[in-house]
């Protein structure tokens, strides 16, 4: 197993300061900082490992934040450097050598204080690295066993800008910086191995790597821009597909000699989760030839069997679709992760079921097992009478008021949730059970509030059964949601807030994602009136 053994005490920080939007929650990335990194492997390894180890030096800064994230892992999974005085050590236990990105930021200053140092660590290795924030450039400092494979002049995620050129509706201003950017890659890489001499198999996974520089920069640009320019993205999707193609044919998106690559495990990561999109996509736009194609069936039946699981079977089918051999298997593998991280059962034990088949000697078996045999068992659970479901599942309600009328006289806990939402099944799966546990005997009432389900009945209820969810339930209507969501002034699901005894409201102060504490606080408070 290829896990980081982490040898200090994890580090509470405030991931507030870190920015990925999913649908406006602006924190969705960072939640991910909770996945332990012995679930998600790193492809290439075995049982047996050697020790890496890792030292950090950060100077002139309050208070520190770093993070270790290992690229070709699922959802960048990550655990906490923590400081002490500036200082920080870690422990890897590899068995061949691996990309590791280092985060670090100032929380008083993130803005301008904060770096991503891409490290090459190797079995065996030494390392001690140490940064300056209050200098220009932060004087990057790498010593040690190992140091020759970890100098700043590569240290860098080469992204390049293409800021610029966002909402352009042709490619090729794009994929001439594209271009211009693999260029200047290679010739740092060149310049690199001719100062530092580092390992062969470094220079030959850096190799890799910048063979699929440019089509992970280009997909990346070309999926986040087309949001911009849609109308003009369809009727131009020819020739932005072109380019695509066209690099892919000479960096094959198939290739498990590329698995230790960063810029190919990033691509993978990408295209997987894009690829999902466009099921979307074509069954608006071009419904019949997609439930043919991807189906094997008519509009209406494909359309009942793509409703019935947009996410996981979904991804199986692009795995199968585009990908072969151990490449398959790594796949696998990030669609079991982001099941587990994104609360998502639906079809896992099947899924894992035919992989098992596929893959009878893989790896990645005993990881996961643990965890499908856990859904199995929930997905065993039945709904029990202290599950209350409003009078005709609460359909009929059209404004806030309404709910408030329902629950006047009582504290209530309101959770704006849907089934189809990711951050809310993890919020129901981390906190539920907690705050019920906590505030058990105390008089607090749960109302649960689905949006945009009247479709998914079925799941609703199963849902609900499985996340042990006690409480009151309430499946609204579009209208109810808009009315709610425009009165609490919600921005996006999960959204949560309190309804008083005398039959105002107010938002939760914890906002997204949600802490504990602050929350069990505020209610505290409400109970008392």
């Amino acid at each position: 197993m290829c896990a980081i053994e982490v040898k200090v005490q994890r580090f509470n920080a405030n991931l507030d300061l870190l920015n990925a939007p999913y649908l406006n929650l602006k924190y969705s990335l960072m939640r991910k900082i909770v996945i332990l990194l012995t679930v998600v492997i790193f492809p290439f390894c075995t049982l047996l490992g050697q020790n890496a180890v890792l030292n950090v030096s950060v100077a002139n800064s309050e208070g520190a934040v770093c993070y270790l994230y290992i690229p070709g892992q699922p959802l960048h999974s990550s655990v906490n450097v923590t400081l002490i005085g500036g200082q920080g050590r870690h422990i890897f236990d590899l068995t061949r050598p691996a990309f590791v990105q280092l985060n670090c930021l100032d929380p008083t200053d993130w803005v301008h204080k904060h770096f991503n140092y891409l490290l090459y660590i190797s079995p065996g290795d030494k390392l001690q690295l140490t940064a300056d924030l209050s200098k220009p450039g932060f004087a990057f400092k790498v010593s040690g066993k190992g140091s020759n494979n970890n100098q700043p002049l590569l240290s860098g995620i080469e992204k390049a800008d293409l800021y610029s050129f966002n909402k352009d509706t042709l490619p090729g201003r794009a994929i001439n910086a594209v271009n211009s950017a693999q260029i200047a890659l290679q010739s740092k890489l060149n310049e690199y191995i001719r100062l530092y001499k580092p390992s062969a198999l470094f220079v030959k996974d850096w190799k890799m790597s910048l063979h699929y520089y440019a089509g992970d920069l280009y997909y990346d640009f070309k999926e986040n821009n087309k949001f911009g320019i849609e109308d003009a993205y369809r009727r131009n999707y020819a020739q932005w597909q072109k380019v695509a193609d066209s690099l892919f044919s000479v960096a094959k998106l198939n290739n498990d000699d590329a698995l230790p690559a960063f810029h190919y495990t990033e691509l993978l990561n990408v295209f997987l989760g894009r690829e999902r999109e466009h099921f979307a996509d074509e069954a608006w736009l071009h419904p019949v030839a997609f439930y043919r194609e991807w189906y094997n069936t008519d509009t209406v039946e494909g359309k009942k069997l793509f409703n019935a699981d947009k996410h996981n079977l979904v991804l199986e089918k692009i795995i199968n679709r585009y990908f072969t051999g151990k490449t398959a298997e790594y796949l696998y593998a990030v669609l079991f992760v982001r099941a587990k991280s994104e609360s998502n059962p639906q079809n896992i034990p099947e899924i894992f079921g035919r992989f098992k088949a596929k893959f009878p000697n893989s790896r990645y078996l005993a990881q996961f097992s643990k965890s499908v045999d856990t859904i199995i068992a929930k997905e065993k659970y039945t709904l029990n009478d202290r599950m209350v479901f409003m009078p005709g599942n609460g359909t009929s309600f059209n404004t806030l008021d309404e709910v408030l009328a329902a629950m006047k006289g009582k504290t209530v806990l309101v959770d704006m949730w849907g089934t189809w939402c990711g951050p809310c099944r993890e919020e129901i799966e981390k906190n539920s059970a907690a705050i019920h546990e906590y505030f058990k005997g105390k008089g607090l009432t749960y109302l649960y509030i689905a949006n945009y389900d009247k479709d998914n009945g079925d799941r609703w209820k199963k849902l609900i059964a499985y996340f042990g969810m006690e409480g009151t339930h309430l499946l609204a209507s579009d209208k109810l949601t808009e009315d709610i969501m425009a009165k609490v002034k919600g921005t996006g699901f999960p959204t949560v807030f309190i309804i008083k005894k005398d039959g105002s409201f107010e938002l939760s102060k914890t906002g997204y994602p949600i802490k504990r504490d602050i929350l069990i606080k505020q209610l505290e408070d409400n109970l008392q009136l």
